[in-house]
Parts: C-alpha cells; structure tokens; sequence
C-alpha cells in the first residue's frame, strides 16, 4: 500500500502543476543596489479560462500584463487578486518592489483553470 501511495505522489510530482488544472505565473524585480532594476518576468501561456486561487509572494502587490505589455490589472494587495477571473491567453506579472527595505520581491500567482 506504501508503494501505491509513494508511485501516485511521484506520478503526480513528475506531471506537473498541468495535469492538476493549475498554471503558474512567475517573476522576479530586483533593483538592490543595482545600477538597472532586473525584471524577469516569462511569458505564460494559460489554454483554459481560469481563476487566481493564491499568490504566493508579491507582498506589495503587482501588476498583470498581456504578453504584448498591455496592463490588466493592479493590486495593490497581492491577496485582493484571489477570485480573479483570467481568459485563455498570454499573461506576465511584475511584483511591485515600493515599500520593501530590500527592493526585491519574488511572486507566483496560481490559477486554476477550467
């Protein structure tokens, strides 16, 4: 039975979040001591229409683009983005950096998808 149960958790772990219905979005600003701020922040592609169910990271907030650089959507709190209805499409976010003493901020916003 342990067997069983180890073989699904490593299935489950080798599929990806893709199999499970939910899409990540990842980025990364850092402008600490940095002559230019670095920003990276790919492009996701979402297939299905879903919805924001957590954030992790982004403590003050971001900013949802279309892949074309088009702003969406502020939140100001990271948190407020849960519930958050999002079409198939091409998305990216910025987390916000004003107000961190180390101006650096990491974010992954987790949608589930339809």
């Amino acid at each position: 039975m342990r067997k069983l149960a180890l073989l699904v958790v490593a299935a489950l772990f080798i599929s990806g979040p893709a199999l499970a219905g939910i899409e990540k979005i990842k980025a990364l600003h850092d402008d600490h001591e940095r002559p230019r701020p670095l920003i990276k922040a790919p492009v996701t592609t979402l297939d299905a229409p879903g919805e924001i169910f957590a954030v992790i990271g982004g403590d003050y907030g971001f900013v949802l683009f279309d892949a074309g650089g088009a702003e969406l959507a502020t939140f100001d709190d990271s948190q407020d983005a849960v519930g958050f209805a999002i079409n198939p499409g091409r998305y990216k976010v910025i987390p916000n950096i004003e107000g961190d003493v180390h101006h650096h901020q990491f974010i992954e916003v987790l949608i589930k998808t339809h």
